[in-house]
């Protein structure tokens, strides 16, 4: 179900420039978050006149509490934890008919469970040959399902995208028996995958099958090669090159929505460009199929990319777009991307320190951190101050919300653990403590404070060892070499003898 307006949909500004309204240049286009109603839900959705783009987020499923968090876990509770690392495209089963969909994930050893909201039928017909999903990485924070449903009748945007939402979000489970008809096929390494997997920077089959029959034709186009070496030839008299044309000091503009790259344009080069080509077609972009690459360049000029790399987040491969718009007399190319998911990047492309956000004020490194919602970044205000006046459970509470909105910020991770170590003494609770600290490890392996607060979790769980261990790695992360590392060592290292030492309890006093 498509909510009315929620805030990945408005189109918030991000810090880093001011972002111009994009309506003249947006084409027919609309942003959802999809998911059960009055949950915080981290599928989105995107949706062109030809196409209906998915994209989930699938996190460790120790991470976040609440319902809201439940019907995106890999594994059950009878199941061994997997990380981000573990994660395979065998944990998800997607299948496609002309009229429904399905997305399941993986439950325990026998069963499936439906992701709310993306199982039934769809709005309107599919077509079931193009419709194909990935799976990217990023980082230690999360995969990223991406779905890409194509229309069988483009032309118009569907006003949802099950027909039946209600039946759609009910939580629903299916075993084994049920999904082994799914077709798999074997990919280039000689795994089995679902049939309706295609690898990330790679093209669906669709695609190159087209390729395919457009090489049919070459025999044909034959016959003109006489007249096309002759325009090659006038061609490379007056070859313009990319240097000569783009000015490559880039302006970046970022929002909750949407990436905006421009760039100025030699006003002479640009218009001899255009009488030579008879139109403004002069620019080829690439991105393949998971959207976490891109290839920008000149037509003519393709050893000499304007942009090429890997993306600091993941695109809408359908909606990407270039244009040439006139700014006081003076051309500028733009490139538009619309993100799959709301959060901020640290770069656009990766290798270019003109296009990359820089920790210049606090507000920046803030973004950098993983907190970058407004509320969010309030409630983390608000717990810190809690914590300094000694009142850590109200201190959680306000982490836990801010970790439901920006799940990545590490420093929120880190806080809460130390809120929480303060007070509970049970050791599943203290276990869960642990596991904050592990998961803000993950996103930021270099965050020494996390090992700190590894350390001193594991001391209270009495695996001493492992709490020298890590606070003696996290020692060496800390370049500031403060003193309070050696005093908490040293304290471990007491607590372990006395726990050695500890006067064992009778026999008589045990339970037979």
């Amino acid at each position: 179900s498509a909510r009315a307006s929620p805030p990945h949909c408005r189109g918030r500004r991000l810090a880093g420039g001011a972002r111009r309204s994009c309506r003249r240049r947006r084409r027919m286009e609309s942003h959802h978050i999809l998911g059960p109603p009055k949950e915080f839900s981290h599928i989105y959705g995107y949706q062109t006149s030809d196409s209906y783009c998915i994209a989930i987020q699938l996190r460790p499923p120790y991470e976040g509490g609440g319902g809201c968090r439940q019907i995106h876990k890999i594994t059950s509770e009878w199941d061994s934890r997997k990380g981000v690392e573990d994660l395979t495209p065998n944990d998800m089963m997607i299948k496609f008919t002309e009229r429904s969909i399905e997305v399941c994930s993986r439950g325990g050893s026998s069963s499936w469970h439906m992701i709310r909201g993306l199982h039934g039928p769809t709005y309107q017909q599919l077509n079931r040959e193009k419709c194909y999903w990935t799976m990217t990485k990023h980082g230690g924070r999360y995969w990223l399902i991406s779905i890409e449903l194509i229309k069988k009748t483009p032309g118009k945007l569907w006003s949802r995208l099950m027909r039946d939402e209600r039946e759609a979000n009910r939580p629903n489970m299916k075993w084994d028996k049920d999904m082994q008809r799914t077709p798999m096929i074997m990919d280039k390494d000689g795994k089995f995958v679902p049939s309706t997997y295609c690898p990330p920077q790679q093209r669906p089959k669709y695609e190159t099958q087209e390729e395919d029959l457009d090489d049919v034709l070459v025999e044909e186009l034959e016959m003109l090669e006489d007249g096309v070496a002759e325009d090659s030839s006038k061609a490379s008299k007056t070859k313009i090159l990319m240097k000569d044309l783009v000015d490559l000091r880039f302006g970046m503009e970022e929002s909750t929505l949407s990436m905006l790259v421009s760039a100025r344009l030699d006003t002479e080069k640009w218009r001899e460009l255009q009488r030579e080509l008879g139109s403004s077609d002069a620019f080829g972009l690439e991105i393949p199929f998971g959207g976490n690459h891109v290839k920008f360049y000149l037509k003519g000029d393709e050893d000499s990319p304007i942009l090429a790399g890997k993306l600091g987040g993941c695109v809408w491969r359908k909606g990407c777009r270039w244009s040439v718009e006139t700014r006081e007399g003076r051309p500028y190319l733009e490139l538009y991307m619309p993100k799959q998911t709301p959060e901020p990047w640290s770069f656009v492309v990766e290798g270019y320190h003109n296009l990359s956000r820089t920790a210049y004020d606090p507000y920046q490194q803030m973004i950098l951190d993983g907190l970058w919602d407004d509320e969010a970044i309030e409630e983390k205000a608000k717990g810190d101050d809690y914590f300094r006046n000694g009142e850590y459970r109200a201190a959680v509470q306000c982490y836990s919300r801010t970790l439901e909105r920006n799940p990545d910020s590490y420093i929120t991770l880190t806080n809460r653990a130390a809120a929480r170590v303060a007070y509970e003494t049970e050791k599943f609770k203290l276990e869960e403590i642990l596991e904050d600290a592990l998961r803000a490890l993950e996103i930021n392996p270099q965050w020494y404070k996390a090992k700190f607060r590894e350390g001193i979790v594991l001391c209270r769980l009495h695996r001493y060892d492992e709490a020298i261990w890590a606070l003696e790695e996290g020692q060496r992360m800390d370049r500031s070499n403060h003193p309070g590392w050696e005093e908490e060592i040293s304290k471990v290292k007491e607590e372990r003898i006395k726990w050695h030492n500890r006067k064992k309890a009778s026999y008589l006093n045990d339970v037979e």
